[in-house]
């Protein structure tokens, strides 16, 4: 499958696009982001890269792979590289190897698009405008998994659609490969995989046995390398646990921005704090030590005034945000803080539950769309080039570099629209309107059913909306020009 590419002309041309576009944009970001001294070399390092890359240096030291909240997806490559250079020298191959799996995975969302049947224009659509998608290109030079995961994605996804063209068994056993590795680094996309082994049950090949082989070569890689995180965990816990150990880091559930957090989930705020404008910084919770006021200004910070209930009043969070400011305070005692602590969780379950039953509504739907409307605004990301602004707030709003906001829009509105569209019967071929479904199906899981609104977490799915705007407009443009 793969070296048959390269005896065909096209092959060629999405190499060169993606060698032409990608890597300028990729070489602009790195210098604008990732060569800042950061510990781990030539990259953009955030509060979570040591949570990645941490519990393999662990376990090369013979302490064992801790701390262990997350799967080791992202710590095996750089396991790999420490084998034979410095934890730096192995931070910046990471930064390589995205780079490189970005590169291939714009050639092979092309070859996605090949294999739904657009046409060679929209082929080429898909390779440019991705190549020029800051908010994807971004993450090849921060050391965060959607980088490798929206790649493994789209390569993974392209074995399956190749398997439904050819038949050929070896392309699910790749694809699932490509697929297990997705789940181990970012747990979410085992909804993706196991969609994709369901599809093959139900719109598969003729034959019950034929289907029912094909569906477990495709999970294959998955269950082996889960088994055996599966026992790893039952050994060292004692507990069957498939996947994370947990939604929120350890750190982050000793701390008073967790029961922040959780109210704010509950009721649909911002609690990205590092975000100027979040709704947890009217709390006093910022992103300096002790929660204090670090190096980003507050930006139109007021009550969050969506939270208020009958029995949560304004004074009912003046009162939060004075203990935090108590426990922000350097004079403030440990045995103080634990009492704060304490305080707090139990106001945060109190608040919750309050609000969902005096205003279930809110609850359940608004608070959600309130989320939704924050990942799908990016919160949390900054500008893809801040220093070209003179005002340095202005890193935490969209660039207008290749107009990055409007294109961003334009991708995200378009792309959900056009797996509505594809979701209509008789509109599309049985693997369009799966991807469809399985691309809103995966959006939305994140602010309806986790709660979570980070803008990063929309990132392996902007592929999918793209490609799909462009089969949307092939579709319409093909149906104009059959009148015509």
């Amino acid at each position: 499958m793969w070296w048959r590419w390269l005896t065909q002309r096209d092959t060629w041309v999405f190499i060169a696009i993606a060698c032409c576009l990608r890597l300028p944009l990729f070489g602009l970001l790195l210098r604008e982001h990732g060569l800042h001294s950061a510990w781990y070399g030539w990259g953009a390092e955030t509060g979570d890269t040591p949570g990645y890359f941490g519990p393999m240096d662990a376990y090369l030291a013979g302490e064992g792979y801790r701390p262990d909240f997350r799967m080791p997806g992202y710590g095996l490559p750089y396991l790999l590289f420490r084998l034979i250079t410095t934890p730096q020298g192995a931070g910046s191959l990471i930064i390589v190897l995205q780079a490189v799996l970005g590169l291939a995975s714009v050639v092979v969302l092309a070859r996605c698009a090949r294999l739904l049947g657009a046409p060679r224009w929209a082929q080429y659509a898909c390779c440019a405008v991705l190549c020029l998608s800051g908010r994807v290109v971004i993450h090849d030079v921060y050391w965060f998994t959607e980088s490798l995961c929206t790649s493994s994605v789209i390569i993974g996804t392209h074995g399956w659609l190749a398997y439904r063209r050819s038949g050929a068994r070896s392309a699910l056993l790749w694809s699932g490969v490509w697929l297990a590795w997705a789940v181990f680094l970012r747990p979410v996309q085992v909804v993706w995989l196991l969609f994709l082994a369901v599809s093959i049950l139900w719109i598969g090949r003729p034959g019950a046995r034929v289907r029912a082989v094909a569906a477990l070569l495709l999970l294959a890689p998955f269950l082996l390398a889960d088994l055996w995180w599966v026992r790893r965990n039952a050994i060292t816990h004692g507990r069957f646990e498939p996947l994370s150990r947990g939604v929120v880091m350890p750190e982050l559930a000793s701390s008073p921005m967790y029961p922040l957090m959780r109210f704010l989930q509950a009721t649909g705020g911002n609690f990205y704090h590092w975000d100027p404008g979040a709704d947890i910084r009217w709390f006093n919770m910022r992103e300096g030590p002790y929660g204090q006021q670090g190096p980003r200004l507050d930006r139109d910070v007021v009550m969050p005034g969506f939270a208020l209930c009958e029995r949560i009043t304004e004074d009912s969070l003046h009162a939060w945000a004075a203990e935090m400011s108590h426990w922000n305070d350097v004079r403030t005692t440990a045995a103080e803080r634990a009492g704060l602590l304490r305080s707090m969780n139990a106001r945060s379950d109190r608040y919750v539950g309050y609000f969902r039953e005096d205003a279930p509504w809110r609850y359940h739907v608004t608070a959600r769309i309130r989320l939704t409307g924050l990942l799908f605004r990016m919160t949390g990301a900054g500008a893809l080039f801040p220093s070209m602004s003179a005002d340095p707030q202005d890193r935490y709003f969209p660039s207008m570099f290749l107009l990055d906001a409007p294109v961003h829009w334009l991708v995200l509105m378009g792309g959900l629209l056009a797996a509505v569209f594809f979701l209509i019967p008789g509109r599309a071929d049985g693997a369009t309107a799966l991807l469809a479904a399985m691309t809103l199906i995966s959006i939305f899981l994140i602010p309806w059913c986790l709660r979570l609104a980070e803008g990063r977490y929309l990132v392996p799915m902007y592929p999918w909306l793209l490609l799909l705007l462009i089969l949307g407009i092939a579709r319409l443009r093909g149906a104009h020009t059959a009148k015509a």
